[in-house]
């Protein structure tokens, strides 16, 4: 490996660590503020070991403020293995998890996937609590995007990093600009769902975690169960947040600037609208054809199809008890997720869009002429030929992947529909699967882990990181070809 290239990662790699330090110390508030000193300790202990270890090596090396491309592919995938990793501490030291389990925890809730092995969470402290809300709130924009913020210079580098955590469109000139605004925006949207929620009678620490885990489009709740609080205007309020959360951040901005021409344009968030309506009413019908009380089958239907689409996965029933048909709509669903450019995970609406739209052109060219040229359109713009390519190569790659960890889970899951759910759940960062998950086994959530992580990078990143042209790379003597 190249000095320079070396560098490059280190730096890196050691500013991720150095702003993750001071983020561990957060949960010490309401540690301190609930008198649980105990699970204190654990929090500022990391929290000031990384922050000092990072501060200090950085010290013996050339900072950096922008990244080739191979040092940024290191930095996306081996940065977010690493903080799940130092993010576990917590959860072995106060919880008494083994390190695998604790891995898993926390790589739910950095990659907002919201699968838990807590089983009681009456007895669970307040600041790991916290702790699970603010992983999944932290990852619902991209711990990349924040060391981006705070330690990147502007220009290519600072693109490659924002494009490698899974984001496409830059809504401004300035990659720096548009993640601020990024931030801007979840922040006020998170704090009005608190707020919401505190008036609808949510005690006030409840409110707060449940606001970032919503906007986060992750899942993790204070509670077992959205039901504790025993309000249908609650589940209400959660899917309208949800559904914020699964938008797109360029159409609040677009308000914001109230443009209106943008807005309308907004074919992604139409589509996405549109089949969280059809999707929730058809799984509502069909609660009430097996059975299921009208009333129940409304609030229910609509809040976990939202839930499940948005990939947030709010708990509220057991959907192991509804009709098969029911699980098969919620787990095609799990696919899709939600827009590109939010917080939500799975495929994505806008490259269902596309390759929809793709078929549709193949169909129709069949009555053309050979030499016809029809291209695909999209909210008035063509889309160029190679970018088609690049995503029906991603929709491969993503179905072949799920298909891969279904072969593996299955020799562990004893239930196929189980089985399949889990994988899907996990690489769409979505939570809810029909097998519990906490009778998994420990090669099985192994699995899982290696599925969050790859599906919350959206897959190429990781691939990359073991892929042959990286490795001839790292070896090369001048990296000329990859900056």
């Amino acid at each position: 490996m190249i000095e320079e290239v070396k560098e490059e990662i280190l730096s890196g790699l050691l500013g991720l660590l150095l702003i993750f330090g001071g983020i561990l110390l957060l949960p010490a508030i309401p540690a301190l503020f609930f008198a649980e000193f105990e699970s204190a300790v654990p929090f500022l202990a990391t929290g000031i070991a990384v922050a000092s270890i990072s501060f200090l090596a950085r010290r013996k090396i050339r900072i950096r403020e922008s990244y080739s491309r191979v040092s940024s592919i290191v930095i996306a995938a081996v940065g977010w293995m690493l903080i799940s990793a130092i993010g576990a501490i917590p959860f072995a030291a106060i919880l008494g998890f083994n390190p695998l389990d604790a891995l898993f925890e926390s790589m739910s809730g950095f990659t907002t996937t919201g699968m838990t092995l807590i089983t009681d969470f009456e007895g669970v402290p307040h600041a790991i609590l916290f702790w699970r809300s603010l992983s999944q709130w932290i990852g619902g924009v991209g711990i990349i995007l924040l060391f981006t913020l705070i330690l990147v210079g502007g220009g290519i580098g600072s693109w490659r990093l924002y494009h490698l955590e899974g984001r496409e469109e830059k809504f401004t000139i300035n990659t720096i600009a548009t993640i601020k605004r990024i931030w801007l925006i979840y922040s006020v949207l998170t704090a009005v769902c608190a707020i919401v929620l505190l008036l609808l009678g949510m005690p006030p620490f409840d409110a707060i975690n449940t606001a970032m885990t919503a906007l986060s489009t992750g899942g993790f709740l204070t509670k077992s169960s959205i039901l504790y609080f025993g309000k249908p205007e609650i589940q209400a309020a959660l899917c309208v947040f949800m559904t914020i959360g699964a938008i797109s951040f360029s159409l609040f901005y677009n308000i914001l600037r109230l443009d209106y021409k943008r807005i309308i344009r907004d074919v992604e968030t139409k589509f996405l609208i549109g089949i969280l309506l059809v999707c929730s009413l058809l799984v509502a019908v069909i609660l009430i054809f097996h059975g299921f009380d009208p009333g129940y089958a409304l609030l229910e239907g609509f809040f976990n199809t939202i839930s499940i689409m948005t990939t947030t996965g709010y708990s509220s029933v057991d959907l192991n008890a509804w009709p098969l048909a029911t699980k098969s709509i919620l787990l095609l669903l799990m696919v899709i997720g939600g827009c590109s450019g939010s917080t939500a995970g799975g495929m994505k609406v806008w490259r269902f869009i596309v390759m929809y739209r793709a078929a549709k052109m193949e169909i129709s060219k069949i009555s053309l002429p050979p030499i016809a040229v029809k291209p695909i359109k999209i909210g008035g713009k063509a889309l160029e030929e190679g970018y088609t390519v690049r995503v029906g190569a991603f929709v491969f790659l993503y179905i072949f992947a799920i298909f891969v960890q279904l072969i593996i889970m299955s020799t562990m899951v004893p239930d196929p529909l189980g089985a399949l759910s889990l994988v899907a759940s996990a690489q769409g960062n979505v939570g809810p699967a029909f097998y519990p998950v906490t009778e998994v086994p420990p090669a099985g959530r192994a699995l899982l882990i290696a599925s969050m992580w790859f599906g919350r990078l959206e897959l190429f990143p990781v691939l990359a990181l073991f892929s042959r042209e990286l490795m001839d790379a790292l070896r090369a003597k001048k990296e000329k070809a990859y900056v």
